[in-house]
C-alpha cells in the first residue's frame, strides 16, 4: 500500500462536480457530511489523513471514495491530495468541504456555478460579507488578522482567507497543484498567496459558519494554529515577494540613516566633532538598509528563476 492508499474509483473518467472532505479521526459526523454533499456532488472522496478512529470504514459505507494517508499528515496534506485528484480526474469543480458540519451544503450550487460560467477560477464561502456572522469572537480575531497578511501581500480585499469552503477550476488547479508545499493549517493562505502569484480570478460569494450541538470543530489550539499560518505567511511573501519583505524596510531604513546622518553633520558643524554614539548608530542603520537593499535584489532574481523553471516544467 503507498502513503495515499489506494482509491478505487467509481469513475475512471473526468467528473463535474467533486466534493472533497479532508478527515482526521471525524467518524462522529463523516457519514453525515458525505450524505450531505452527495445531493450536490458527482463524486464525494474523503482524504483520511491517518485517522485512528473509524472515519476510513464510515466513510466508504457511506458510499464516498476514500484515500488514506498512512499517518497523520495535516490539513495542508489532505487538502492538496484532494486537489491532486481534482486534477487527475479533469474535475470541472472541485470543491473543499470541511467534515465537521460547518459548512451547509447548500452552499455548494453557488460555488458551483461562477466556475461553470467561466467568470471565475475560485470560490471562496465567506463568513465576513454578510453582518450577521456567528463566527466566535476569538476566531474572528485570528481569521481577520491572516486576512489582513494576506490581502497586504495580494493587494485584494479578501474578507475570509481561511475560509475551507471553496471551489477550483480545473484550469486552477493546473496552476496551483504543482506549487503547493504546506502540510499544515497554512495551506488555505498558501493558496490564496500562490493565486495571485499566478494570476487567478478569485470570488467571494457569502456563507454562515455553523455549530452543530455536540461537534468539535476544532482540535487544533487556536494560538498555535494562528501562529502557524502566519509564519507560514510570511515565508510565503519572502519566497515570493522579496521586493515588498525587503524592499520596503530597505527604504525605511534609508529614510531614518539620513535623518540620523543630518543631525551628525549638524552636531559636527555646531561643535567640531562627531557624536559617537549618533554616528555609530548612522552606520548601523545604512548598513542594515543595505543588506535588506541586497537581499532583496538577490531573492527577486531567484524568484524570478524559480517561476520559469516551474513554468518550464509544467509546459513540458
Amino acid at each position: 500500500m503507498s502513503d495515499e492508499s489506494t482509491v478505487k474509483s467509481k469513475m475512471t473518467q473526468s467528473v463535474g462536480v467533486l466534493v472533497c472532505i479532508p478527515a482526521y479521526n471525524a467518524e462522529s459526523t463523516i457519514s453525515e457530511a458525505i450524505k450531505r454533499c452527495q445531493k450536490f456532488a458527482d463524486l464525494v472522496l474523503v482524504i483520511n489523513d491517518g485517522s485512528s478512529d473509524n472515519t476510513e470504514f464510515l466513510a466508504k459505507e457511506a458510499g464516498a471514495d476514500v484515500i488514506s494517508h498512512k499517518q497523520n499528515r495535516g490539513y495542508g496534506a489532505a487538502i492538496k491530495t484532494g486537489l491532486i485528484e481534482g486534477l487527475k480526474k479533469n474535475a470541472k469543480v472541485t470543491i473543499t468541504f470541511d467534515a465537521d458540519l460547518q459548512h451547509d451544503e447548500n452552499d455548494i450550487p453557488k460555488l458551483v456555478k461562477p466556475i461553470i460560467d467561466d467568470t471565475t477560477d475560485i470560490v471562496i464561502g465567506s463568513r465576513f460579507i454578510q453582518k450577521n456572522d456567528d463566527v466566535k469572537n476569538y476566531r474572528k480575531f485570528g481569521i481577520k488578522l491572516i486576512t489582513v497578511l494576506v490581502n497586504l501581500f495580494m493587494n485584494t480585499h479578501i474578507s475570509d482567507a481561511e475560509s475551507g469552503l471553496r471551489a477550483y477550476s480545473i484550469d486552477s488547479l493546473k496552476e496551483l497543484v504543482p506549487v503547493l508545499e504546506t502540510e499544515g493549517m497554512g495551506m488555505s493562505s498558501e493558496i490564496l498567496l500562490k493565486s495571485s502569484v499566478c494570476k487567478l480570478k478569485i470570488l467571494e460569494i457569502p456563507r454562515k459558519e455553523m455549530y452543530p450541538d455536540g461537534v468539535k470543530t476544532s482540535s487544533k489550539n487556536p494560538l498555535k494554529h494562528g501562529l502557524s499560518v502566519v509564519f507560514t505567511i510570511i515565508k510565503l511573501i519572502i519566497e515570493n515577494k522579496p521586493l515588498k519583505a525587503f524592499g520596503i524596510p530597505s527604504v525605511i531604513f534609508f529614510a531614518i540613516s539620513i535623518i540620523s546622518a543630518l543631525n551628525v553633520i549638524d552636531f559636527y558643524n555646531t561643535v567640531g566633532r562627531l557624536p559617537l554614539g549618533l554616528t555609530i548608530f548612522t552606520v548601523l542603520l545604512l548598513s542594515t538598509a543595505f543588506f535588506f537593499s541586497l537581499a532583496a535584489m538577490l531573492l527577486y532574481v531567484l524568484s524570478r528563476l524559480a517561476t520559469r523553471i516551474n513554468f518550464n516544467l509544467r509546459t513540458k
